[in-house]
């Protein structure tokens, strides 16, 4: 007689108790015909693929109506002092602008990328625009946050945002690894810490095979924008061949000058918005059933993590971030289980 010896999970590098905890859930014949949700950046893949897009954007001059919307839409009321200055949104969005312009023009003229990126006009752009981010995200809520990323892309078409999109993805995977660094400007003044590349986890691949494979089906609930992420979850080469009804991202409608909106018709999916979107549009498909297994990495997945006493795993992707998603991971009470992921940190002189 014949026996497999094929694992029901790759034993890869999940942590023993981890790994255990997964294979016993994919074990029970009982588990057939439920369903998993997982977040998506630092989840399913590592890093954040919209702050990808807009890196991509950054590095290759590709936002579409720059002058016009000034950095700065999706914020709301940009009178407000940012976080870490006495410059308000409104007039750090402008010398961002500016910044942008001036670069823009010394490619138009037919300076090369690459010899444009090694000027100092080039850093003090990309410097200042990440110097900018930060400041914003000190100061906004995660709300705003959330549309205003999606705004940057205000001024392209449909057609366009899948082509930046898909070119964002190869750009970031191209890399091969993930890192952090800090950009600071030619004269010290601006200084931003981007994060580039992206990684889908040998790990993480093999739990959404193996998962399908037991008859559990994996589902993504994103704040990311809804379209990017279907561009890389339901890639079967880069992501996990997944059909888009499997993937909840944050929606959007656009007005008649491409300003970006949430579209009120849905559960945006983004902190408590999470278990609205799996209660109302995940769960329905599985008989009202609570999720077997939820993956997050960060205090945007506690909700998720936390509203359902009939999981059997929470899953985080732990990058110690501290806080309650910390305590989380910490727990040891047979549901949460915590898998460590760490990205180094590269400072620039």
């Amino acid at each position: 007689m014949l026996v497999s010896c094929t694992p029901v999970l790759e034993r890869g590098s999940w942590e023993p108790e981890t790994y255990d905890a997964l294979c016993a859930l994919l074990k029970d014949k009982s588990c057939k015909g439920g369903y998993a949700v997982f977040d998506c950046d630092n989840t399913s893949i590592i890093h954040d693929i919209t702050h990808s897009l807009m890196l991509y954007m950054v590095e290759n001059l590709r936002f579409a109506d720059a002058p016009e919307h000034c950095f700065t839409d999706g914020l709301g009321d940009t009178s407000i002092p940012l976080a870490g200055g006495s410059l308000s949104a409104a007039e750090m969005g402008a010398s961002v602008r500016d910044k942008y312009l001036a670069v823009k023009a010394m490619a138009d003229d037919g300076m090369p990328m690459d010899t444009l990126r090694l000027t100092d006009a080039f850093a003090d752009w990309r410097s200042s625009f990440f110097a900018f981010y930060d400041a914003v995200c000190g100061t906004y809520d995660y709300g705003t946050l959330c549309l205003w990323e999606p705004s940057l892309a205000t001024g392209y078409s449909q057609e366009e945002l899948q082509e930046v999109g898909r070119a964002s993805l190869e750009y970031s995977l191209g890399f091969g690894k993930v890192w952090e660094e800090e950009w600071v400007t030619a004269d010290s003044t601006c200084r931003g810490w981007i994060d580039p590349g992206l990684v889908v986890l040998d790990d993480t691949r093999n739990l959404y095979k193996a998962l399908q494979k037991a008859g559990i089906t994996p589902y993504v609930c994103s704040a990311s924008v809804e379209w990017l992420v279907e561009l890389f979850v339901c890639d079967p080469e880069i992501g996990f061949g997944l059909s888009p009804d499997q993937v909840f991202g944050l929606r959007f409608v656009q007005d008649e000058n491409g300003t970006f909106a949430y579209d009120t018709t849905y559960p945006q999916p983004y902190k408590e918005g999470k278990v609205a979107c799996i209660d109302s549009l995940i769960a329905p498909q599985h008989g009202g059933a609570q999720p077997l297994l939820v993956a997050g990495d960060s205090s945007g997945d506690l909700a998720m993590l936390t509203s359902y006493p009939g999981m059997r795993i929470g899953l985080i992707m732990n990058q110690y971030r501290g806080g309650e998603i910390e305590e989380l991971a910490n727990r040891h009470d047979g549901r949460y289980f915590s898998q460590p992921v760490e990205i180094p940190k590269v400072a620039l002189p």
